[in-house]
């Protein structure tokens, strides 16, 4: 079959296979509490004219303990101070826990104890989005979310949420940003029924905080594995490989596992990376449907059809591609929940199929948000090893 009739005809079939599978209909029932989190739109409160604003407010600007990465700057309320920081010179980045790099009050008040602004930061060991490192933080604490805040970098969200401490109620306004391998949070707590009072400016606030040195090491390091000369991708080290045996350059596959760290290493996520020639493929969709057979064989049932993604950030020579998730569970115990992903890419000459199998995100969000970071990272990295003149490198 002449190559460019070839490349037509993957277009053409994963276009109907994408369209045929988008009319079904994803289940409306799907309104777990996960996706309900996720659906909470910022409040929006009267902001202030600038020049009050400026009048009102002044620059604070630090490089606290002399690390570049925690240098910041943000407009703080006239009056704010911060206090004796001598407890915090012994500084020490945790994994666990976020721990404080700045703190300044408000203005002591009668009726109610001071609001207060805090960085704090947290030093990150696996690849994550900020948004999904505050959803586990905000489940992590019990805290009401009440609003969520989206920038164009992934790096960066905002949060609006609500808790209780030794029985008062307070209202927190954060910014959570990734920087290199840390987790820095600016944010505003200030006690329940001072909230009206000061949320305008405190919005405001949040607007003119920034990192002044930007870092753009990797949390973790990244392996890259070559399908000989034909393909290659990218996964995190904390992954194990196993590529299988090549017997024929018709169907190439290597698997990788998100194994549990202690001694019993059980499987928490498990990535396989399959590339079948084109010119094998009579039907996609049949091929499709022999995928999700392999899962019933490992003892799980594919259930309804949660979301299709075809926007997607796919290297150059991803001539088409989709990614669809599904509901699955144990086909021994119903209650036991997972999720798959199944990505399809016309990659050169041939078809890949990129699959994600893990515990669902409303069962185990922590590993649900460590493996869909590395499927992501597996599928944008995923690339020709020789590509066509004029093609970008």
């Amino acid at each position: 079959m002449n190559k460019t009739i070839c490349n037509t005809f993957k277009i053409l079939t994963i276009f109907l296979l994408a369209l045929t599978l988008s009319t079904g209909t994803p289940a409306l029932a799907y309104e777990k509490k996960i996706k309900e989190l996720f659906d909470k739109d910022m409040p929006q409160y009267p902001e202030i004219p600038e020049d009050e604003f400026i009048e009102n407010t002044y620059l604070q600007a630090d490089m606290p303990f002399g690390d570049k990465a925690l240098a910041y700057e943000i407009r703080l309320p006239t009056g704010w101070k911060s206090p004796d920081q001598q407890n915090l010179t012994n500084y020490n980045l945790s994994s666990r826990l976020l721990g404080d790099v700045a703190t300044f009050y408000s203005p002591p008040r009668i009726e109610s104890v001071r609001s207060r602004f805090q960085i704090q930061a947290l030093r990150l060991e696996y690849q994550i989005t900020a948004e999904q490192w505050l959803l586990q933080h905000v489940l992590a604490n019990g805290y009401t979310l009440e609003g969520l805040e989206y920038f164009e970098d992934e790096d960066k969200v905002g949060s609006l949420h609500v808790f209780l401490d030794d029985g008062e109620t307070y209202v927190a306004r954060t910014i959570s940003q990734i920087n290199g391998k840390r987790m820095i949070q600016a944010q505003y707590i200030v006690p329940a029924n001072q909230w009206n009072k000061e949320a305008s400016i405190i919005a405001q606030s949040l607007k003119t905080f920034k990192l002044l040195n930007q870092d753009d090491t990797q949390i973790e390091t990244m392996h890259q594995h070559l399908f000989l000369d034909i393909a290659k991708f990218s996964y995190p080290a904390s992954w194990k490989l196993k590529s299988q045996p090549i017997r024929t350059i018709d169907r190439i596959s290597a698997t990788i596992s998100n194994l549990r760290d202690n001694s019993t290493q059980a499987l928490d996520g498990q990535i396989d990376v399959n590339l079948v020639s084109a010119y094998s493929v009579t039907d996609l969709e049949e091929e499709l449907n022999d995928l999700k057979m392999e899962f019933r064989k490992k003892g799980l049932v594919i259930d309804n059809l949660i979301d299709t993604i075809e926007e997607f950030e796919f290297q150059d020579v991803i001539e088409f591609g989709f990614i669809d998730l599904y509901n699955a569970s144990d086909a021994q115990n119903k209650s036991l929940e997972y999720e798959i992903w199944i990505g399809v890419v016309a990659l050169g000459n041939y078809y890949g199929f990129i699959t994600l199998m893990s515990p669902s995100r409303d069962d185990e969000f922590f590993t649900w948000s460590r493996n869909v970071s590395a499927f992501e990272t597996t599928l944008k990295s995923l690339d020709l090893q020789a590509k066509k003149i004029g093609q970008s490198k």
